[in-house]
């Protein structure tokens, strides 16, 4: 069986300030750091040990992986790639939830945040993300859940399932909106149940992947109780 561990990253500083963040590029806090050794730990207590280990090209998650493979033992190298990057959120980018809302109203602030096809409005500048991706490559700027997937599904095509040719254990750090996007994919779930999917702050994700690679069984390892309140959040 074939299996791909997901991950999103660890507390970050706008993760702290309850900022949107999307392609800013964010470190992590103490806990942060705390929450990716912990992960470490998990996966190595599982004793599973991935052969591939992939990244988004920000911050945040670069740490995490990181700190993940160096508490759990594993010596890889890490491939990063702009589109595990977290989806771009425009004009929200940088704001708080509250700012936000004060200049777009929450109802739409709500809708981009929890709806699979709703997208923020661009920003005016954009010229960071610039930066983030190849040369000859426009960066999105303000993407809905589906953008995001249909922006990550060409590393999956071009780069993670090729790979499962020679590696059966694969690990993905990226971030909370790519990962909802990507359980619509691997889980078959219609797209309105990503108004229900939360992804725990670096609590490794192990999805078992049938021969179409999409999710045979998946699983949360940690503390199960801790993660099924964590769960039974909404997105905000």
């Amino acid at each position: 069986m074939k299996k791909l561990i997901l991950l999103r990253h660890g507390q970050s500083t706008y993760n702290l300030a309850h900022r949107f963040t999307g392609w800013a590029d964010a470190p992590l806090t103490a806990l942060g750091h705390i929450q990716a050794a912990r992960a470490g730990e998990l996966l190595k207590g599982a004793c599973l040990f991935p052969q591939a280990a992939y990244s988004s090209c920000l911050q945040r998650a670069r740490e995490t992986l990181h700190t993940v493979l160096a508490q759990a033992k594993c010596s890889l190298p890490v491939q990063t790639d702009w589109r595990l990057n977290e989806r771009h959120y425009g004009d929200f980018q940088n704001k708080t939830r509250q700012e936000a809302a004060l200049k777009y109203g929450l109802p739409a602030v709500l809708a981009c945040r929890q709806t699979f096809f709703k997208a923020p409005p661009p920003a005016d500048d954009n010229s960071a993300a610039q930066k983030l991706v190849p040369a000859g490559v426009v960066p999105p700027n303000g993407e809905s859940l589906h953008q995001t997937q249909q922006r990550a599904a060409g590393f999956l095509d071009q780069v993670l399932f090729p790979a499962y040719k020679y590696y059966d254990i694969q690990l993905l750090a990226a971030h909370e909106d790519l990962l909802r996007a990507l359980a619509v994919y691997f889980k078959k779930l219609p797209p309105q149940a990503v108004e229900e999917l939360v992804v725990p702050p670096a609590t490794p994700w192990v999805m078992e992947l049938d021969d179409s690679y999409h999710t045979a069984k998946d699983y949360f390892l940690g503390n199960q109780q801790e993660i099924a309140a964590f769960l039974k959040r909404r997105p905000e």
